[in-house]
This record gives structure tokens, C-alpha cells and sequence, in this order.
């Protein structure tokens, strides 16, 4: 919400600053260009910079080809509906389709004009520039706090992670939580997954962080929260208790208090790859019940092993990037 907030304050200032500089240079139909800064504004940093470059492309094509099919046809209606088809399907094939829109409005003031004129050919080209050059100086300037967003967003999943943890140890020793647990977590996928798209928006505002941290670590939280799905999905496989699920749940206890930055990744691994070794030193089952829960057991210590896994990774890519730059 607060996004669009910002955006529609955004467009309100882009368009009046860019109305009140076409007038005061004295350009024919200030208002357009007020009308194309509105269509500039994104709703990021980045994806404002990337569509300016093409849609001043987009604008010098269509007043080009405009001015070629006009000059050539006559200032009619047919032949500017002649020029939107080839324009639209140059723009596509170029790849800079974004400034269809725009640079058709442009256009039409060369139909209008019913003549050749540079100076509405300039006219034209600077209602746009002043909107475009408006709008990126403005992105620049404009006040925003991504980085704490995406640092925010990054402890909230933290703390997230911690408790579903200590929710699925709970219910490995006390199975009558099972259910619960599990309807809880399932509650939290459609928030987590709106809390992504919010941090994957804030990481599109910073335009000088290469290597990306803080989302790479966002994301590497998520892939460990879909491990947690199937760790949640095999908790409801276990029907009853057993020698092996109370040591397990011990072990997520101890997990959960070594969430965070840093690396405790691998030691955590080492203590998992030691009980499983342990567990597969243990006598055979019995019974079919417990064939099967040991069985599942087996497949969240795995799905453990791949949450591990995830983090481990991160910080192996992190510091590959580090040397790169180094």
C-alpha cells in the first residue's frame, strides 16, 4: 500500500514539474508531457531507468517513421493508421514496446500539424525528454528506505523460521499438535508470499548493489521455507510416537537457536549426518507402524540435510562473489 502511495505521489510531482517546464520554454502542448512523466513513473527505481532509454528510442523511431510515411503519403488518417501497425511491430521488434503508447501520442501532433515542420518535430521530442529526464532525476532524489525494507523483511522471516522450527519440534514430542502446526504454517504461505513480492520491488529501488545480498539471502530463506513444507507435510504422516522422534525434535530445538547470518550452517549439517549415522546403527523395526514412522523420520532428516544445505550454499556463493571482486 505504501508503495503505490509513494508512486502516486511520484506521478503527481513528475507530471506537474514537467507541465510547468514545457511552459516555460514555451513548447505547444505542455499538458502532453505531463501526461507522458505519468506514464514514465514505475513503480521501481530500476524498472524506471530501464524503460527511459526505450521509450526516448521508441519516440525518435515513430517521428521518424512518422515523418518519412507523411512526407511520402500525405497527412492523412489512413496513413497514420498505415504507420501505427509498422510502428507497433518495429517497436516489438526491436524490443523497446514500452514507449508504444507514448510515442503514438507524439506522432499524432505530426498529423495534427497537417505539414512538415521541424519545429514540431522538436516540439514533439522535447515533451518527452523533459518527461523522461523529469521523472529519473526525480526516482534519484525521491526518498526511500529499501535497504531497511529488505533488513526488516529479512529478521521478520528470521524470527518466522525460529518458530516454525520450535512449532515442529513441539509437535514431534507432543504429536497431538501435529495439526495445528501444520494449519499454521500453511496460514503463513500466502503472507510470506506477499512479504516477497514486497522485499523483490524494495530490491528493484537499489541501483548499485551488484551482487545483490540481501535478496540472494531472502530467497535462500524461502527455498528453506518450502523445506519446512515438506517437513510440516511428513510431521502429519506420523500417526504415533516413536524412540526416534523425541531425539529428532531435540535436535530442530537446537537448529532454531542458530538462525541468522551467520554460518552455522555446517556445523549443524555435521551434527545431522552424526545422528543419522546413529539412527541407521539402531536395530530394525518390528512392526509395520514403525517401519513407516521411521521410514518418514529418514525423509525429514533429508529434508533437513536440503534446508541445510540452502544456507551453506548462500554463503558459498557470497564468498565466490567476494573473490570475484577482490
Amino acid at each position: 500500500m505504501k508503495r503505490i502511495v509513494h508512486t502516486i505521489i511520484k506521478m503527481s510531482i513528475a507530471s506537474f514539474v514537467s507541465i510547468m517546464i514545457a511552459l516555460a520554454i514555451g513548447l505547444d502542448h505542455a499538458i502532453a508531457s505531463g501526461i507522458l512523466a505519468v506514464l514514465s513513473v514505475q513503480l521501481t527505481r530500476k524498472d524506471s531507468y530501464l524503460l527511459a532509454g526505450k521509450r526516448i528510442s521508441d519516440a525518435m523511431l515513430a517521428l521518424a517513421l512518422a515523418t518519412i510515411l507523411f512526407v511520402w503519403l500525405g497527412y492523412s488518417v489512413w496513413v497514420f493508421s498505415v504507420f501505427t501497425v509498422l510502428f507497433i511491430t518495429l517497436s516489438f521488434a526491436f524490443k523497446i514496446n514500452e514507449g508504444i503508447v507514448p510515442s503514438l501520442v507524439l506522432a499524432s501532433h505530426l498529423l495534427l500539424e497537417g505539414a512538415f515542420s521541424v519545429g514540431v518535430l522538436v516540439n514533439a521530442f522535447l515533451l518527452l525528454a523533459i518527461a523522461v529526464m523529469v521523472t529519473l532525476i526525480l526516482n534519484l532524489i525521491y526518498p526511500l528506505k529499501s535497504q531497511e525494507t529488505l533488513k526488516k523483511t529479512s529478521d521478520e522471516i528470521d524470527n518466522i523460521l525460529k518458530d516454525e522450527l520450535f512449532h515442529l519440534a513441539k509437535s514431534l514430542n507432543d504429536l497431538s499438535h501435529k495439526d495445528a502446526s501444520y494449519k499454521e504454517h500453511q496460514a503463513l504461505n500466502t503472507y510470506l508470499n506477499q512479504r516477497l513480492k514486497e522485499a523483490e520491488l524494495a530490491d528493484r529501488d537499489i541501483l548499485f548493489d551488484k551482487d545483490r545480498q540481501a535478496m540472494r539471502y531472502l530467497r535462500m530463506r524461502f527455498a528453506q521455507m518450502n523445506r519446512l513444507d515438506r517437513l510440516f507435510e511428513l510431521l502429519l504422516k506420523i500417526d504415533e510416537p516413536h524412540p526416534y522422534t523425541s531425539v529428532l525434535a531435540t535436535y530442530i530445538e537446537s537448529l532454531k537457536d542458530d538462525i541468522g547470518h551467520a554460518n552455522k550452517a555446517t556445523p549443524q549439517k555435521e551434527k545431522l549426518i552424526a545422528l543419522l549415522n546413529d539412527f541407521r546403527q539402531k536395530p530394525l523395526p518390528d512392526t509395520r507402524q514403525s517401519f513407516e514412522t521411521r521410514a518418514t523420520l529418514y525423509q525429514m532428516m533429508f529434508e533437513l540435510e536440503g534446508l541445510l544445505e540452502e544456507k551453506i550454499s548462500y554463503h558459498e556463493s557470497i564468498k565466490k562473489t567476494s573473490i570475484n571482486e577482490a
